[in-house]
């Protein structure tokens, strides 16, 4: 497994945690999905995840909105809110021009694809899976009105 300029890495990794994770899953050599606790030398991640999964209460649609993220072709569950920090680390690496790479690695646990991804058009069990997973979680980000992260009181979301 490589790290090239395809990788996504810019989720507050630093060059320690890619080092570690070229170290620990530079073998792999198909499509695989890890998420594993990084060793007391690595650094805690940001983990956006907010909900049930990572020790939250379910996310309520009256606290959420909806936010369109990257080349997305819709719009993901937002809430109001800071990044937690994570012991876990989530490493996806697979099959790209010939060789396996580092797709992406990020703070938190892996959750499910989200309910508009077109991946999962023909799929019926696995959109209802991140249909009920996405109901109940949510992304944390800054408000879209005032820009801060402790203003879900105020309802002008």
């Amino acid at each position: 497994m490589k790290i090239t300029a395809d990788s996504h890495t810019d989720h507050a990794l630093t060059p320690a945690h890619l080092a570690w994770i070229v170290e620990t899953f530079g073998d792999l050599d198909a499509f695989a999905i890890r998420t594993v606790t990084m060793p007391a030398h690595l650094s805690d991640l940001p983990c956006a995840l907010h909900g049930p999964c990572v020790g939250g209460l379910p996310i309520l649609e009256r606290d959420v909105f909806y936010r369109k993220r990257g080349e997305r072709v819709g719009e993901s569950r937002m809430v109001v809110g800071e990044s937690r920090p994570s012991r876990w680390l989530t490493v996806i690496v697979g099959p790209h021009d010939g060789e396996i790479i580092l797709f992406t690695a990020f703070g938190g646990p892996m959750a499910p694809r989200e309910p508009f991804d077109p991946a999962l058009a023909d799929r019926p069990d696995e959109h209802a899976e991140s249909v009920a997973f996405w109901g109940a979680h949510a992304l944390a980000t800054e408000c879209p009105k005032c820009g801060g992260v402790y203003c879900a009181g105020c309802r002008h979301v």
